[in-house]
């Protein structure tokens, strides 16, 4: 396994080509090009902030104002969706590139959630002019902003680590098993409603499903997410060590899984 991963590094030139040309495929022929990664959030946060500020009324004061509220757990979900949807069919969508090329082949996946996770960045420029009015008021309840923001720099290589772990995991049986692809977007929508974006996990008042939500392995991801972001308060030391445990586990099974099988993608795809 470290020899792989050694060999990730060298080929780093190569991942670095792959992202940019998925960037550049994404928005080509486009007339604004890669300005969407910037107006999709913004549209979104007009969107959200019209919806659940003007048609319904506000959610609690936990998740006042609910527009920003539900903005700060999209956006990382964003990435989480896409990511694992793009990684998993990276290796049959790229099968060609596999046979001609001789290279690492779990550059692929991870090329998808590097790329998705550049769409997150691009946009978190929006977010923080959102956070700014948020704490002016402007959405009507008001949040506070200061220096716990800087923990998003860790959570998001966090979050990357773990998407690249479920990416590779995704790759590897999405190759074998064609099906993969299609269940992926049936439990990305029972996973999206199991973890804490639409809600916060304190105000889930039924402990037996508060102790359910809790096993889903993005939940206290997503719950730190919000308190870095919408909270602005200190993650404490010990739930940063089930985060980095969460993100260092799914990645060591997810390439343990894809190493064995690496044999066989060329043939198959």
């Amino acid at each position: 396994m470290l020899k792989n991963l050694a060999g990730l590094w060298r080929h780093r030139a190569l991942f670095q080509v792959l992202v940019a040309r998925e960037l550049k495929a994404r928005y080509r022929g486009s007339v604004l090009g890669f300005f969407w990664s910037l107006l999709n959030p913004l549209l979104m946060l007009a969107v959200y902030a019209f919806v659940f500020a003007v048609i319904f009324q506000a959610r609690g004061p936990s998740t006042s104002p609910y527009a920003l509220f539900l903005f700060t757990g999209l956006l990382p979900w964003n990435w989480l969706s896409s990511a694992l949807t793009d990684a998993a069919s990276s290796l049959t969508t790229h099968g060609a590139l596999l046979r001609k090329i001789l290279f690492p082949a779990e550059v692929l996946p991870l090329v998808a959630v590097a790329a998705q996770g550049l769409h997150f960045v691009f946009a978190v420029p929006v977010l923080l002019a959102g956070l700014v009015l948020g704490s002016l008021g402007v959405f009507g309840t008001s949040v506070p902003i200061g220096w716990p923001l800087v923990q998003a720099l860790p959570l998001l290589v966090l979050e990357g680590v773990f998407l690249a772990g479920v990416g590779l995991f995704l790759a590897a049986l999405t190759v074998h098993f064609r099906d993969v692809k299609d269940l992926l977007s049936t439990a990305l929508s029972l996973w999206f409603f199991a973890t804490p974006i639409l809600y916060a996990l304190s105000d889930v008042k039924q402990e037996r499903v508060r102790a359910l939500l809790v096993l889903n392995p993005a939940a206290p991801l997503f719950d730190a997410w919000r308190d870095a972001l919408f909270y602005c308060r200190w993650i404490e030391p010990s739930r940063w060590g089930i985060l980095l445990a969460i993100s260092g586990v799914a990645f060591l099974m997810g390439y343990a899984l894809f190493d064995r099988l690496r044999d066989s993608y060329a043939e198959v795809v």
